[in-house]
């Protein structure tokens, strides 16, 4: 049974070792009320029955009904052995020692009207990330004045690439429901940079864990007003809970010396890297950076997986049931031709 990879049990293995016991009694008491037909108590003689039994066509058809006889026998066997199999509840119990070494990625977004252009093609570098990714957590942020996340780390890529590509619609389409809460009522900052770094820091959970953490920032650093942070307090946020930063910057960045050097400047000063929104080789680079960094072990507890394998006592059950099918179909069909007038 190739597909059983674990150790094989039962769920109710009382009921199975029940039935076991019960098809054992009711074959030891068939066995001698067999016995008992077999010798009867009121012979009648027969003159000359050796010249019968040395007949070959009684010794074919008592070759016949003892072979019928042996095979109905086994048949049954297999199919209550089957029935037990499924009454018992047949389970496969799989442990699985895990030694996790994660990283968690949070992707930090800049959706402020300067980027809104450019969004779209980022959103399409961050894929490109998590394409070359294993096993890392993820998660994204969008933010302008306030920050809010658009999905949680997780490790479930496919969603992420899901929430990926919608958020490339969103975004692209300037699809302001999908920005709802990066800016709120009243509000006349946008594009707070230092903000969005000491949020995205914050959206890492377990705390109390030694684990990697990763954030890929991607603005054009211009900020409109005053925030709650500096974008270099943010980043002092960041490496005193050590995060490191790796900065994707718009191309219209490079417009601003002052800015443009302010962010190379600061991501790189938490060992992270800085490149510009399209060039070659940019995501794979990211990506190399963040492997780079020492993954933490994680103590967990092995996996214990518990599956009911019904299709083996289906299986054994069903040759069985076809056994005494086959075996009523060669004994029924010699009846039906002596019926008929043939010979048998």
């Amino acid at each position: 049974m190739s597909w059983l990879t674990g150790e094989l049990g039962f769920r109710w293995p009382w009921l199975a070792v029940a039935l076991t016991v019960l098809v054992q009694v009711l074959l030891l008491f068939w066995t001698r009320v067999w016995r008992r037909r077999r010798a009867p108590s009121d012979p009648i003689l027969v003159a000359h029955a050796e010249r019968l039994l040395a007949l070959p066509r009684y010794r074919a058809l008592v070759r016949r009904r003892t072979l019928l006889g042996g095979a109905a026998t086994v048949a049954a066997l297999v199919t209550c052995a089957g029935a037990i199999l499924l009454a018992g509840r047949l389970q496969e119990i799989r442990v699985d020692e895990r030694d996790d070494r994660s990283r968690d990625i949070m992707l930090c977004l800049d959706a402020s009207g300067s980027m809104l252009r450019v969004d779209a093609q980022v959103v399409s570098e961050f894929r490109k990330v998590v394409a070359g990714l294993r096993g890392e957590r993820i998660g994204l942020s969008i933010w302008s004045g306030s920050t809010v996340t658009v999905f949680p780390l997780t490790d479930d890529y496919d969603f992420a690439m899901a929430q990926l590509e919608a958020a490339a619609q969103g975004i692209g389409r300037a699809n302001f429901p999908y920005l709802g809460g990066t800016v709120l009522r009243g509000q006349r900052q946008s594009s707070q940079i230092g903000d969005a770094v000491v949020s995205c820091t914050k959206r890492f959970d377990h705390r109390d864990e030694e684990r990697s953490r990763t954030i890929v920032l991607a603005s054009d650093n211009d900020p409109l007003g005053e925030g709650v942070y500096t974008f270099a307090e943010g980043i002092d946020y960041a490496v005193e809970h050590d995060v490191v930063v790796h900065g994707i910057a718009a191309p219209h960045t490079v417009r601003d010396l002052e800015a443009n050097a302010e962010y190379e400047s600061l991501v790189t000063s938490t060992g992270g890297s800085y490149w510009l929104l399209g060039s070659a080789g940019s995501p794979a680079e990211v990506v190399r950076q963040i492997e780079k960094e020492d993954a933490r072990g994680i103590d967990q507890p092995p996996l214990i997986t518990v599956s009911d394998r019904p299709r083996t006592g289906t299986v054994v059950a069903g040759i069985g049931l076809a056994g005494l099918l086959l075996v009523w179909l060669v004994q029924a069909v010699p009846a039906v031709r002596n019926r008929r007038g043939g010979t048998g």
